[in-house]
């Protein structure tokens, strides 16, 4: 027989903790199928909590940084400072990288540019290699302060982890 199979459950513990176990088995087309219908249902469901029109927050760690496994492994690699402009206004901020280092911001399939992005709610466009003049590749950020800050917090900080990071972040399976 195929199909989707989905179990959830969870001791008495984890219940009054708010936390669910929950394992989806079928093929990987399946699997991936319901594991975004599940995400959509809890995006639905936060929304409906909050209320129409107001965003989503990030889950917010010590010092206000969003809590993920890119943040807690760049914070092994380099200290955070949370930035002081709580402005909301959308900025545009230029940033160059060395060349040679452009692989390893944007990761096996683009893996570490996309958690980027997802983490820090910023736009980041990075210079094509045609593009490119010098040693130097020019990156655009753009997003709220306080993000366009944790983008460039996240890109200095990616250029010092292992050249493995997409893997060790759990973002790629080998």
């Amino acid at each position: 027989s195929s199909g989707i199979n989905a179990e959830y459950g969870g001791d008495d513990d984890s219940v009054a903790e708010g936390k669910r176990k929950m394992v989806i088995s079928g093929t990987l087309k399946e699997v991936m199928w319901a594991f975004n219908a599940v995400k959509r249902l809890i995006k639905d469901a936060e929304d409906e909590i909050r209320g129409p029109g107001v965003p989503g927050e990030a889950l917010q760690g010590q010092g206000g940084a969003p809590v993920s496994k890119m943040m807690e492994q760049a914070q092994t690699v380099l200290p955070f400072t949370p930035s002081e402009d709580t402005s909301e206004e959308p900025v545009d901020k230029d940033i160059t990288i060395p060349n040679k280092n452009v692989g390893q911001v944007l990761g096996r399939r683009a893996a570490i540019i996309s958690e980027i992005r997802n983490t820090s709610n910023c736009k980041i466009i990075i210079e094509k290699d045609g593009e490119v003049v010098g040693d130097d590749r020019k990156i655009k950020i753009t997003g709220k302060p306080k993000d366009v800050h944790l983008a460039e917090y996240l890109i200095s900080a990616v250029q010092m982890m292992p050249k493995d990071a997409s893997y060790k972040l759990g973002l790629l399976q080998h």
